[in-house]
């Protein structure tokens, strides 16, 4: 008795973790094919998952919650695309940035369209932008380790700008840009801020 107790009890934890995952995939693949991903409903995420909405109201309680799991491994996949690179190297770290951008920048477009609406997109958001600028000082700092703090933090905010996704954005989507020469154009920029 004891037994098919535990048993079921194991049960229904695998079901609870399988439920859980199917509900977060759905809504990632919701949220990179949406046009506006305020607009999807918990009845789109039950759909999407093959689940109902009590379902997927009992296991997060809300859709915010829903979002909430869903950015989190959006985040995850989001920087495991880009590659570690050895500090100093910019050619490597500007490669690497392109290529998440290439993969994923309309979702962040997306979102950043959005983020005023949605306050949990728009700490989302915040943390990534600090993420990033941490990425900056670590992989650019040996290039600007002899600048005073002031010149530093100037040289960091203009490298974010160089390096901001609005920019690869009016480069690829807005003025046409193939790859290479958007790869170009970013590093030309990247190196501007560099020299001494």
């Amino acid at each position: 008795m004891a037994v098919s107790r535990h048993y079921r009890q194991g049960l229904r934890a695998r079901q609870t973790l399988a439920n859980t995952e199917t509900i977060v995939a759905a809504t990632v693949g919701l949220i990179k094919r949406a046009r506006r991903i305020g607009d999807i409903t918990l009845e789109d995420i039950a759909r999407q998952s093959g689940l109902t909405v009590r379902s997927v109201l009992r296991r997060f309680g809300s859709r915010e919650k829903v979002f909430e799991a869903a950015f989190l491994r959006l985040k995850d996949e989001l920087w495991s695309l880009r590659v570690a690179t050895a500090p100093g190297d910019v050619d490597a770290a500007i490669g690497s940035l392109l290529d998440q951008y290439e993969r994923m920048g309309m979702i962040n477009i997306r979102g950043l369209r959005e983020e005023e609406d949605m306050p949990l997109l728009h700490r989302v958001l915040d943390e990534a932008r600090g993420i990033h600028r941490e990425w900056l000082r670590h992989v650019f700092g040996p290039h600007l380790a002899r600048l005073t703090p002031a010149e530093r933090e100037r040289r960091l905010t203009a490298l974010y700008a160089a390096t901001d996704i609005y920019l690869w954005k009016l480069l690829r989507r807005d003025l046409k840009c193939d790859r290479r020469s958007t790869l170009e154009t970013i590093t030309r920029l990247v190196r501007g801020v560099l020299k001494p």
